[in-house]
This record gives C-alpha cells, structure tokens and sequence, in this order.
C-alpha cells in the first residue's frame, strides 16, 4: 500500500478555539476542536486525495520540505503527515 507523506501546518483560530490545518502542498484544509482531529482529518482527506489521484493517473506535486515549510510559516507547529492509498 503506497504511502505520501507532506507537512501540514497547524493553526489555532483565536476567535473560534478551533484549530485549522493546512497542507500546502496540496490545498488541503481542515478544522477541528483539537489538534488530533485535525490530523485524523487531514489523514482522511488527504487519502481520499490520493485514491483519486491514482485513480485518474494524475500527477500530483511532490512534498515540500519540512525545513521550506517551516520557514515560510514562522510561528506555526509544522508537522509530517502520512496517508495510505488502498
């Protein structure tokens, strides 16, 4: 089973108390009212990204790095994510 990795960025909504993440690379976003379901999110999603990628052969861009990520988001929690393709 194939397996992508990419770094998300995870941001905390003052106004709401939510956190956002976000995975650059691939125009991901999602919310939840913890940082573990935001990762359990961004995991389902960016699954069902990729099981549509291969599905219809298309090319999807390659990970950013953690360090490339982490610079241009100074201040956030950067973390790797992994997701399986069935």
């Amino acid at each position: 089973m194939p397996k992508f990795t990419y770094p998300m960025i995870f941001i905390l909504n003052e106004e709401t108390g939510f956190y956002n993440g976000y995975i650059p690379d691939l125009t991901i976003f999602c919310e939840g009212e913890t940082l573990e379901s935001v990762y359990v999110a961004a995991e389902e999603l960016m699954s069902y990204y990729f099981n549509l990628a291969v599905k219809h052969q298309t090319d999807v861009p390659p990970p950013s790095t953690m360090e490339a990520v982490s610079q241009k988001w100074t201040g956030y929690k950067v973390s790797l994510i992994t997701a399986s393709v069935k």
